[in-house]
């Protein structure tokens, strides 16, 4: 064991080592990380972030991992697992919620609150966090929609608040995406009114009943690719589907029969066989449709760099 590694785990005795990391991703791919820990206070971030740089290891923040696929060596460093998922109402509109809190649990405490303004998300994968830093939406509502500000950390600034302005949201993206920013609890603002929180308990449980039915089932990651447009024909699914892409196999990745925009994992599918076949779903409607598909899907390596989304 290196020393560095050493040193970590002697300040942080619970900390994992070689943790196979395919059970924290939706699509169930990884190899073994070095170090593991499970953040379940994020009075901790700050601490654990410190001493992984001072002992000079390589570190990323994981959520639920419902957009990520790990590398099938594993990561050579420190994955720090966001545990921290307490849920509270602020004020009558307001809602906090640290950033391991799974997304569906925001949106039921709101609605048992009276609240509404995220229904239309009901069964989207994933954290708060993650639906933060990836502006997650559905049905015409994102993220943005309801979010107020963010408690961040980063080395530079440490703990600091942040609002939306700062986030620059975006399709599917946000700041945070492309800078060392980690989100450690989002505040987000509903609307107070009992006639429409009625509705949105009605359309959250529709919604998530037509997921259920049409959805593929097994490990996967959702919608794989961005819509590069509003309009049906720009579409990803549309397109992958026009394109003869349902079906479509490389190793044990399997383009699902169901849906053209959802990838896979038969059982035991590597990250290659998964960017492999992504990129002949990109070649195939790029040849037709004259069109540059971009991943939703983010990509490690064992380094932790993310892979380009192109």
């Amino acid at each position: 064991m290196q020393e560095s590694h050493q040193k970590f785990l002697e300040k942080f005795p619970l900390t994992e080592t070689g943790k196979p990391l395919a059970p924290f991703d939706s699509m169930g791919i990884g190899g073994p990380a070095d170090l593991f820990f499970r953040v379940n206070d994020t009075a901790e971030i700050e601490t654990v972030i410190k001493a992984a740089q001072e002992n000079k290891i390589p570190y990323i923040v994981l959520g639920a991992g419902s957009n990520l696929v790990f590398a099938d060596e594993g990561f050579r460093g420190l994955v720090i697992k966001m545990g921290a998922r307490k849920i509270a109402l602020e004020s009558d509109e307001i809602i906090s919620a640290e950033a391991g809190a799974l997304l569906s649990q925001v949106i039921q405490f709101a609605i048992k609150n009276g609240l509404s303004g995220m229904e239309r998300l009901m069964g989207l994968p994933g954290t708060v966090g993650g639906a933060t830093r990836g502006n997650a939406g559905a049905y015409g509502t994102e993220t943005k929609d309801v979010f107020l500000k963010a408690t961040l950390y980063n080395s530079q600034k440490g703990l600091f608040e942040a609002d939306a302005k700062y986030l620059n949201f975006g399709y599917r993206t946000s700041s945070v995406k492309t800078s060392k920013d980690i989100i450690v609890k989002v505040f987000l603002k509903f609307k107070k009114d009992a006639a429409l929180a009625a509705t949105a308990k009605a359309e959250a449980m529709d919604i998530l009943k037509n997921r259920i039915s049409k959805q593929p089932k097994g490990k996967c990651s959702g919608s794989f690719f961005k819509n590069p447009g509003d309009t049906p024909e720009l579409k990803a699914g549309y397109m992958l589907e026009q394109c003869g892409c349902k079906g479509l196999q490389v190793g044990e990745a399997k383009v699902a029969m169901e849906h053209a925009n959802w990838i896979m994992n038969l059982g035991a599918a590597t990250q290659k066989d998964v960017l492999a076949l992504s990129s002949i779903m990109q070649e195939k409607v790029k040849s037709k449709f004259n069109v540059s598909l971009e991943r939703e899907v983010q990509f490690m390596t064992a380094d932790g760099f993310l892979l380009p989304s192109m």
